[in-house]
């Protein structure tokens, strides 16, 4: 049972920057890093099953079923998927770049192409296997150790997503490729879980706005709520996310049962004040030990900023 952390910004930016971030806010944006994960999760399948093969032998070590086939001929689809596995070997951040590059391997892979019915049945059993065992890591949790249908499932691989959920993060700083594809079951050897990651990164397991709402009394201003499992977003995802929309954020959050709070501010990618949570608000809440600027730790600092100038390919 989760313990909520209650997440409070203030931001005051100019109306395009704000125009901008609504729909950031309401979810609505088409999320292409989204896009992403769900062709590598294709790629991955056809790798293991078979039906695409390096051109070069070549062991992915964290998970050597993906190229225990050995090298294949030297064709268009082949080198796509080699190509591929040089950016799981990287754990590429899934930015920008990393996208459109994923868009090209896809093209050029030409599996978007290839039904259900056309695979060989010794690879779709593998394939079907694998999206049992994945399922909830790759297809979300609700049909996860139930019945399904793996050619839907297969199909569902090639639709792009067209929005998001509130306040999504990744949209703001990005994941890395591999460990999306690891999740949580530890597919990979040596590679850590999407929820470890989420917590280097964004200071979250989950890092979206719960329970969002928003409200725009002024042209330059809006007042955005949202709630966190148990602690507030981390500093660095909420400076990039005031570079990100050109803006200044004041962000004011309480966990009362794990008993912190505080405030930091956050101006055009900077952090430049912090303090207490405003002593009215904490009357009737736990005791708290202090503010603090939530941070993540040194060895994931490096993670590429997104910057303003990228978000509009980002997003569409």
């Amino acid at each position: 049972m989760f313990s909520w952390c209650h997440n409070r910004l203030e931001i005051t930016a100019k109306s395009v920057c704000l125009d901008v971030m609504q729909p950031w806010i309401a979810g609505t944006e088409k999320p292409l890093y989204r896009q992403a994960i769900r062709q590598a999760t294709k790629l991955f399948l056809a790798g293991c099953a078979g039906i695409l093969k390096p051109v070069r032998a070549v062991e992915y070590t964290p998970y050597p079923m993906l190229t225990a086939y050995g090298a294949g001929a030297q064709t268009s689809p082949n080198q796509a998927f080699q190509h591929f596995i040089e950016l799981l070997e990287q754990d590429a951040w899934i930015d920008t770049k990393t996208v459109s590059r994923m868009e090209k391997i896809w093209l050029q892979s030409g599996i978007d192409a290839l039904k259900w019915e056309a695979v060989p049945l010794s690879a779709r059993q593998i394939m079907a296997q694998l999206m049992a065992v994945h399922y909830a890591d790759w297809f979300g949790v609700a049909g996860a150790g139930g019945h399904f249908d793996p050619q839907e499932r297969w199909e569902w691989l090639s639709i792009m997503p067209e929005a998001t959920c509130p306040c999504d993060m990744l949209m703001v700083m990005p994941s890395r490729l591999a460990t999306e594809l690891n999740g949580e079951s530890g597919l990979f050897t040596g590679l850590c879980t999407t929820s470890e990651l989420y917590l280097q990164l964004y200071g979250m397991a989950f890092p979206a706005g719960h329970q969002a709402i928003w409200n725009r009394d002024e042209v330059s201003s809006l007042t955005l709520s949202f709630t966190s499992p148990w602690y507030p977003p981390s500093g660095e995802v909420m400076g990039e996310m005031s570079q990100l929309f050109d803006c200044e954020i004041r962000h004011y959050w309480i966990s009362p049962e794990a008993g912190t709070s505080g405030y930091n501010c956050f101006d055009r990618g900077d952090h430049v004040d912090s303090g207490p949570y405003p002593a009215e608000e904490l009357r009737q809440s736990a005791a708290s030990d202090g503010a603090r600027m939530y941070l993540v730790t040194p060895e994931t600092a490096a993670v590429p900023a997104s910057g303003a100038a990228h978000y509009g390919s980002i997003r569409a």
